[in-house]
């Protein structure tokens, strides 16, 4: 007799703790300590201290995000999420960026459509996207370990 398992679809809430799970465990392996606030308030999903001592907040979505309200001017977020079209496999790729220096590479690129609220989520990690992301990159590869491409110290740039 053979038995069939039906798999649902995850919801919201587990696609975001699963990944939650998969970059904190990619951060801890980079050397960060990240904590969890016990309260998700003003955008702060997590802390991270960087190697240097530093805290950061940071925000985390499941694609491309910006939002002037809610994360930018003097909030200093940092901005964590995967490459949305990389799957659910560890492997796939994430990005540590921050969010105002983010926000204004999409609002030169998308500041003139009509849906731009001062906010805008990316469905993909478009080619031009994915070239302005390449300093903010971090990847698990199965043969090299955890690697990190984005500087020790993370900056706003601005």
């Amino acid at each position: 007799m053979t038995t069939i398992l039906r798999v649902r679809a995850p919801t919201s809430n587990e696609i975001e703790a699963a990944n939650r799970a998969e970059a904190c465990a990619i951060l801890i392996r980079l050397g960060y300590r990240v904590y969890r606030p016990e309260a998700d308030c003003y955008g702060e999903d997590l802390i991270v201290r960087d190697q240097n001592g530093e805290l950061h907040s940071v925000q985390l979505k499941s694609r491309p995000t910006v939002d002037w309200k809610r994360y930018g001017e003097k909030k200093q977020m940092l901005m964590l999420f995967p490459d949305p079209s990389g799957g659910s496999a560890s492997g796939r790729k994430w990005y540590l960026v921050p969010h105002n220096l983010l926000y204004r590479w999409m609002k030169k690129e998308h500041g003139h459509a009509p849906k731009w609220n001062d906010s805008w989520s990316d469905p993909t990690v478009s080619k031009r996207l994915g070239k302005f992301l390449k300093p903010f990159v971090i990847l698990e590869s199965k043969f090299r370990g955890i690697i990190p491409v984005f500087p020790t110290r993370i900056e706003n740039r601005e």
